[in-house]
C-alpha cells in the first residue's frame, strides 16, 4: 500500500492598510480639557506631502466600510485618568465623538478630531499634562497603518 502525503496549505490573509503613510506629517495638534463634560479632545492637522490622495484600501464583505479612523492609544498615566473599554485586549479610551474627511488629499493638510471622556474625580490639570504621552493611531479598516508617538511632534 502506498501512503500519499498531501500538502498542507495554509491561507494567510494580510490586511494591509493605505499606501504612501511616510508622506503623512502631522503639523499641528491642539489638545482641550472641557472640564463641564469630562472630556478630552484632540485635534490635528495632517499633511499629505504627496502628491496622491491617500484614502482607505479596507473592503470587507459587509455594507459600512470601516475607512480610515483616527484613535489616541494613551500611555499608562493618562489612561489612569480617562474612563476605558472593557473587555478588549487593547488599551482604549472610551470614544465620545469624532470627526473628519475619512482621506488625506494630496499636498494639504486635512482636519481631524477625536475625544475621550475623563473619568469623574480626574485631575483635570493632569490630564492636560499627560494628554500628549500617547500615541496617535490612523487605523485603515482594522489595520494600523501608521503610529505617531504624540510626545515626539514639535
Amino acid at each position: 500500500m502506498k501512503k500519499v502525503l498531501f500538502p498542507i496549505v495554509f491561507l494567510f490573509i494580510f490586511l494591509t492598510g493605505f499606501d504612501h503613510t511616510e508622506n503623512l506629517e502631522i503639523t499641528k495638534i491642539e489638545t482641550t480639557v472641557d472640564e463641564a463634560n469630562h472630556e478630552l479632545r484632540y485635534d490635528f492637522e495632517i499633511k499629505n506631502n504627496g502628491n496622491e490622495p491617500i484614502k482607505s484600501e479596507f473592503d470587507y464583505p459587509g455594507s459600512h466600510p470601516y475607512g480610515i479612523e483616527l484613535v489616541v492609544k494613551p500611555n499608562e498615566e493618562l489612561a489612569g485618568l480617562m474612563e476605558m473599554e472593557e473587555n478588549t485586549k487593547h488599551q482604549k479610551m472610551l470614544s465620545l465623538s469624532s470627526g473628519s474627511r475619512g482621506f488625506f488629499e494630496p499636498n494639504s493638510e486635512s482636519y481631524f478630531y477625536v475625544s475621550y471622556q475623563i473619568k469623574n474625580g480626574a485631575n483635570f490639570a493632569k490630564v492636560k499634562k499627560h494628554a500628549l504621552d500617547s500615541t496617535l493611531l490612523i487605523l485603515d479598516g482594522v489595520e494600523v497603518s501608521a503610529e505617531f508617538p504624540l510626545q515626539n511632534i514639535k
